[in-house]
């Protein structure tokens, strides 16, 4: 689970996780460069565990030790996005993304491809990023 310290964190192997632990609030956890079978899979397993759910959820995303997708996987994203556009809408609460500068912008960039149709934000901490997930989260 991604922890509420902001502690700085070694880079490691290739992870890519989906945790629902503490649903509505969805944890991705991307360290290392997965290849693009990789991440195909890892968006294969969010439609499956999250998006299946049919449920309103926020994701959390802590890219702080993943390397910046490239064009690829920029379009892998931006497919997985545009295919899965209407459950998103519907149930997505909003992404909120931990993430270093040169990582926000390639994230920008796949935005540009495929605007998502919830809100987002970047944060540069773990208690930032879980505080903005709650407040979306909170009834209105």
């Amino acid at each position: 689970m991604i922890d509420g310290g902001d502690r700085p964190r070694a880079k490691g192997p290739t992870v890519l996780t989906v945790d629902t632990r503490r649903w509505p609030i969805v944890e991705l956890v991307y360290s290392g460069t997965p290849s693009d079978s990789d991440l195909a899979t890892h968006l294969g397993e969010i439609e499956a565990k999250v998006l299946a759910r049919r449920q309103p959820f926020v994701h959390i995303i802590d890219q702080r030790d993943g390397s910046m997708p490239d064009a690829i996987q920029r379009a892998l994203i931006a497919d997985h996005q545009r295919r899965m556009e209407d459950a998103y809408r519907e149930y997505c609460r909003g992404e909120v993304y931990i993430v270093s500068k040169e990582t926000r912008q390639a994230m920008t960039a796949v935005f540009w491809l495929a605007p998502p149709p919830y809100p987002y934000a970047f944060m540069a901490s773990a208690s930032e990023a879980l505080a903005w997930a709650k407040e979306r989260l909170a009834p209105r």
